[in-house]
């Protein structure tokens, strides 16, 4: 078929989103000079932070230059005969390069049959890249290895090749150099997607990467169900939802990868996993904006316009199929576990209702979230909410605040501890450190300061480092510190391993003797006590005199360990029954009591305690 689907997989920043620049600029997408860097980048807040936090698909069509003769490129690569003027659909996928969204990429590479590997030549070989190449492999995919930044100050190509060489076992002849910004080399990767990543087999073979492997059966392809002989077959329709988000006009659009079969306006759809049958209302492509297209076929990508409110019907993983057909659907994605929760509130107690529904919307985009409703006596009817890590969690955050409009409180994030007889179990973590040489000993000094226990270390290429340690180090300011201390040039990796009994209890913040929950954490008695005074210095630096004294407490195991205290303003006498009263310009004064309010919007009570709302993010984090 002349159909490529393909995705770019990197560690974070090496450059993905502008090697996808270059291709859509040589396949003629968008035009040089008229667009915005990083165009599938979307996201404000993507944009903003520099980083990718979707996956996004994008069509392009490309028609390779025609080669007369069979001569060998500057790479020692045979280039194949090709005296045609054949045109390729191209279906490409950009993904996140941090950990913290690495279940993109695992839903993308259920849907392509190659991957570019993207490595920067300035940093080599690094933690995500290494993650990202094993999925890859697992699922049998082609690999495309490319190193980037050639062009840069400080960029070891030499070195870098070699790390390629010695991970994948690949010949040096195969591995493409490149620089995305300036375009060098990118023209060679195109025609390599052409001539090396196969197209859509007709029997295609389940790359979910998570059950056991099985094949779409041949045998149930080819009966045309919809009579007449120019009619489309649809019939054994497989399409497999890697991704969604909700639409206020056409309902929940779905993204899809069709691994049988062919939709069209008309088409009534089953949903093979949750049920309930739909009718489909547009289906089109990815140009990067959505494009309507007559039909989707077999091998495609693209999406589908279910005109479905209720956002609930449609659940990434699952697989449309027609109704009347006896096909299995494809077992789907395994549901990702949270890592840290954390509670989020809305500012005001009436937008309860709209959080809920901006909540369950953000879902269908993330479906990585785990949320569940609370209840908290100081701030109200809330939501616990799973994630992955707290990139993750301040994105989804700042997401739902602008995307939505809502004012929210996110507490402190915490690890989920099992409890089984009264006994604490705390998440073990195994983490994986790539680092320079010469800053082993300072990342080796971090991972000793957060509990963590030495497995092994290799230093093959680069120095990488293996410890287990509990997750609530990790997710405190462990990375921050890595980072530091290895000038930005550490890399990190992790996986859940097993649970583990640890000597824990409750520890409980107290405000002018009330127990806030939300400031209240699990903490191992090792770290009671440094935690406690911590906290209790924390808050006084963050949260702003008031009226009246502020006192603040830690209590561990019925003790109080630690406490700290606010002294009060004296008592405000600016309004007395409404009006402004004392000399001077009012209009000055009033607009001072306008600010006032405003800043009002920022604060949030407990009890009679108003604590400014990134408080409640920044408490737990000592670099801010």
């Amino acid at each position: 078929m002349s159909i490529r689907n393909f995705a770019i997989i990197a560690h974070v920043d090496h450059g993905k989103s502008t090697l996808a620049d270059r291709l859509l600029e040589m396949t003629g997408v968008i035009t040089i000079g008229k667009h915005e860097e990083q165009m599938l980048d979307r996201n404000p807040i993507s944009r903003e932070r520099g980083i990718t936090i979707k996956l996004a698909p994008v069509k392009m069509k490309y028609s390779p230059p025609v080669i007369l003769n069979s001569v060998q490129d500057p790479k020692g690569i045979p280039n194949q005969v090709r005296d045609d003027n054949s045109e390729y659909t191209l279906n490409l996928i950009d993904t996140p390069g941090h950990v913290d969204f690495s279940y993109e990429v695992d839903r993308t590479l259920a849907c392509v049959e190659g991957v570019i590997l993207l490595v920067d030549a300035t940093q080599g070989i690094q933690a995500q890249t290494i993650a990202n190449a094993y999925k890859a492999l697992e699922k049998n995919l082609v690999i495309i290895p490319v190193i980037n930044k050639i062009d840069m100050d400080g960029a070891e190509v030499e070195k870098t090749e070699k790390q390629i060489i010695d991970f994948l076992g690949v010949p040096k002849e195969q591995i493409y150099r490149i620089s995305a910004k300036t375009g060098v080399g990118v023209q060679a990767v195109l025609d390599a997607v052409i001539e090396k990543i196969p197209g859509p087999a007709s029997v295609i073979p389940m790359k979910m990467g998570i059950h056991e492997e099985n094949s779409i059966d041949s045998r149930l392809r080819g009966n045309d169900i919809m009579g007449g002989g120019n009619d489309k077959k649809f019939s054994n329709l497989k399409a497999l939802i890697f991704d969604s988000y909700y639409d206020t006009h056409k309902g929940v659009i779905a993204f899809v990868r069709m691994f049988g079969g062919s939709l069209k306006r008309g088409t009534t759809v089953r949903m093979g996993h949750s049920g309930g049958d739909f009718i489909v209302s547009e289906v089109g492509m990815f140009k990067p904006d959505l494009t309507p297209t007559e039909t989707l076929d077999e091998g495609e990508i693209g999406y589908v316009a279910t005109n479905l409110k209720d956002i609930h019907a449609i659940e990434i993983g699952d697989t449309m199929l027609l109704p009347k057909e006896n096909t299995e659907p494809m077992p789907g994605y395994k549901k990702v576990k949270p890592m840290v929760y954390a509670s989020i509130f809305p500012t005001e107690t009436s937008d309860y209702l709209n959080f809920k529904k901006a909540l369950e919307k953000l879902y269908l985009t993330d479906s990585a979230l785990d949320f569940s409703g609370i209840y908290s006596t100081a701030l109200g009817a809330g939501f616990r909410v799973g994630f992955l890590g707290l990139l993750h969690a301040d994105v989804v955050r700042e997401r739902l605040e602008r995307e939505y409009e809502l004012s929210l409180v996110l507490t402190p994030p915490q690890v989920e501890y099992k409890i089984e007889d009264g006994k604490f179990y705390e998440p073990i973590v195994k983490i994986f450190i790539y680092t320079p040489e010469h800053y082993t000993g300072a990342v080796m000094k971090v991972c000793e300061e957060h509990r963590a226990t030495f497995i092994t270390m290799d230093n093959k290429n680069q120095i990488a480092l293996t410890y287990e340690m509990p997750l609530s180090e990790l997710i405190t300011n462990f990375f921050d510190r890595l980072k530091s201390a290895t000038s930005g040039y550490a890399s990190l990796d992790w996986e859940l391993i097993r649970y583990e009994f640890a000597d824990a209890h409750k520890l409980e913040l107290l405000l002018n003797n009330d127990p806030v929950e939300e400031f209240s954490e699990i903490v191992v008695s090792a770290r009671a006590q440094e935690k406690g005074y911590f906290l209790t210095k924390r808050l006084r630096d963050l949260i702003p005199r008031q009226q009246y004294e502020v006192k603040i407490q830690a209590r561990y195991k019925g003790k109080i360990i630690a406490s700290e205290r606010i002294s009060p303003f004296r008592k405000d006498v600016l309004i007395k029954s409404g009006k402004v009263i004392g000399a001077g310009d009012v209009g000055r004064k009033r607009k001072l009591l306008e600010k006032q309010k405003e800043g009002k919007k920022l604060m949030k009570a407990v009890g009679r305690v108003e604590i400014p709302k990134d408080a409640f993010m920044k408490l737990f984090n000592k670099q801010n």
